[in-house]
């Protein structure tokens, strides 16, 4: 799971081409009955002790969580939050260079990336006390940014080119790649179990939209309405998609769609919020930006009065 909002990642290209600026936050609620919901959540802030990073990349139902983390500004590592502890998922596997987790989904598989020494980035999977490589034969980076409960694994490829293209695995031995047409860049960010995933495309001028890919693999474009890009990460088995947007004046929201719909919100205070994924109680985990710049781990959680709404 790559970090893309870093030199290892996912959107570290649509980034500098859109020149963000981490702005405060108004919660201006958009057209098209796009609203804000920011106060429809119960926000938690949760920091790997003694990190001066900490990102979530994925919630299950069990409200467990991964992600990466940093020490004093240095090189992220993958971790998870299981029972009310933080596991650090670095093994001599993985070793001590870039790494990020997602998952765990319900089934407790945990899966992401990691770099070598070299810095080659490959994807893994971990399910118990296995950890499994994943690399797409024939590519030069790997990276696993899904895998739902049924095994299907969701990632991403690229070569020395540095163009990002969809992949998606079933079995040992089935990979799909795909594409957004017309697109520069395809980054798959996240599966559920009906097949159904989200990620985002950019074009060669740097625009990005989300897109959202049915288990047909028909691919339709999802941007939230008047947005300046918009990037998907996560889709639960309701089919609620979770992500941010950019808007105009530069400044990052978070949203949730579903049905169409586009609810957007704000943690409460922060110079950026960033929703990576969404669990099917509606449950959200990212991270926000603070005034300091620095990066902490959150969880949203629906408030009960208005919780499946």
């Amino acid at each position: 799971m790559s970090n893309h909002r870093a030199t290892n990642g996912r959107l570290t290209r649509a980034a500098a081409l859109l020149a963000l600026a981490f702005t405060g936050l108004s919660g201006v609620a958009l057209a098209d009955g796009t609203s804000n919901a920011s106060a429809s959540y119960n926000f938690q802030t949760l920091d790997v002790p003694g990190s001066s990073q900490t990102i979530y990349w994925g919630i299950n139902d069990f409200g467990e969580l991964a992600g990466q983390y940093e020490i004093n500004g240095g090189t992220a590592h993958a971790m998870a939050f299981r029972q009310g502890r933080f596991q650090l998922l670095d093994t001599a596997v993985l070793g001590t260079y870039f790494s990020a987790a997602g998952g765990p989904n319900d089934v407790g598989t945990t899966f992401g990336g990691y770099a070598d020494a070299t810095g080659i980035q490959h994807g893994f999977v971990i399910q118990g006390n296995r950890l499994s490589t994943v690399d797409f034969p024939g590519h030069l980076n790997s990276n696993v940014d899904g895998v739902n409960d049924f095994g299907a694994i969701l990632g991403v490829y690229w070569d020395a080119d540095g163009v990002y293209h969809g992949i998606l695995r079933i079995g040992r031995n089935w990979d799909t790649s795909f594409d957004v047409s017309g697109a520069r860049d395809t980054y798959p960010l996240g599966i559920n179990d009906t097949g159904e995933s989200v990620g985002y495309w950019d074009t060669a001028a740097g625009a990005v939209h989300g897109f959202y890919r049915d288990a047909k693999g028909r691919i339709s474009t999802l941007d939230v309405p008047n947005s300046a890009g918009t990037v998907a990460l996560g889709i639960n088995d309701v089919g609620q998609v979770a992500g941010y947007y950019f808007d105009a004046a530069g400044g990052i929201h978070s949203f949730v769609e579903s049905n169409g719909k586009f609810q957007t919100f704000d943690m409460p205070g922060a110079a950026a919020t960033f929703a990576t994924a969404i669990n099917n109680l509606g449950v959200i985990a990212g991270d926000y930006l603070d005034a300091t710049g620095h990066r902490h781990g959150m969880v949203a959680t629906p408030k009960p009065s208005v919780h499946g709404h």
